[in-house]
């Protein structure tokens, strides 16, 4: 029996079975409203089941936790500046070399196809534990990626930085707490002539001192419905895309990439100079924290 755990809408822990949410554990600070999942999903009110409901829409599209887990997807498929397509557009246009992200089924994943990234990552919401799908392992695999412990499908994203620097320069890597995103600059410290970018992402419930040492060690980061990070983002932030659930880049390098997915936007864009954060609080998930 293969088991999953997932956060979404914050910190609600969803509990998943070979296919199948078997428990929910609500906590104590909960989302209300989400612009992203009223986007996706269609959900406005965010009740007592959404959490689950999100899940089994997830694996009803794009067979989460399954065997018939979809891998590959276009970078127009979603939303227009998220982790995964912003990645993308930098593995396809070669502004890195290789992502290390997590899929379920899988663990920590090593890949240098765009497609993939975004593949996995369009579905993805705070995996938090996963277990080896023996299908979606053969499926990456078969793709070019690389599992870090296709035995147990564990999740660790230094090592996985450590393994991709075997035969990668650039690294982008995914990362929830500020913890790890220490480690993984030591790990490019000890490695001269590489380079990793790193990605904050589900940054919803961080401490005040958790967020500023996020903001102080990655390259980008979502805003999620974090408070802390919002109010402490101030002047740090280079650029910033989307207001209600805003990316951040706070390098120049996390701006190369956001300026790069650019690029790849089909419809209308508006560029403004401004103070930033630039948010509104009627955009906004509510409530954050």
């Amino acid at each position: 029996m293969d088991q999953h755990i997932i956060e979404t809408l914050g910190k609600t822990k969803v509990f998943v079975e070979d296919g199948k949410v078997v428990k929910v554990e609500h906590a104590e600070k909960r989302l209300e409203y989400c612009p992203v999942v009223e986007k996706v999903f269609g959900i406005q009110n965010l009740m007592d089941d959404s959490a689950r409901l999100g899940v089994e829409r997830r694996i009803e599209r794009w067979g989460m936790c399954t065997p018939a887990r979809k891998i590959k997807e276009t970078t127009e498929s979603f939303v227009s500046f998220g982790a995964s397509e912003i990645l993308s557009n930098a593995l396809n246009d070669g502004l890195i070399d290789a992502a290390v992200t997590v899929c379920d089924g899988a663990g920590t994943v090593i890949t240098d196809q765009g497609d993939v990234m975004q593949g996995i990552g369009v579905a993805m919401s705070g995996l938090t534990l996963t277990s080896p799908i023996v299908e979606v392992i053969r499926n990456l695999e078969g793709e070019g990626a690389i599992i870090l412990d296709p035995e147990r499908a564990s999740i660790d994203q230094v090592a996985g930085l450590e393994r991709a620097f075997k035969d990668h320069d650039c690294v982008g890597v995914t990362l929830t707490s500020p913890d790890v995103a220490k480690m993984c600059r030591d790990v490019e410290k000890a490695n001269p002539g590489k380079k990793a970018v790193l990605f904050g992402v589900h940054t919803t419930g961080l401490s005040r001192d958790d967020a500023k040492a996020l903001i102080d060690t990655v390259d980008l980061t979502t805003g999620c419905a974090s408070r802390h990070l919002r109010s402490q983002i101030g002047e740090m932030a280079l650029l910033q895309v989307g207001r209600s659930v805003p990316i951040f880049a706070i390098t120049q390098t996390g701006k190369e990439l956001i300026l790069n997915r650019m690029k790849h936007i089909t419809t209308q864009l508006f560029v403004e100079t401004r103070t930033l954060p630039e948010l509104k609080d009627e955009d906004q998930p509510s409530p954050l924290f």
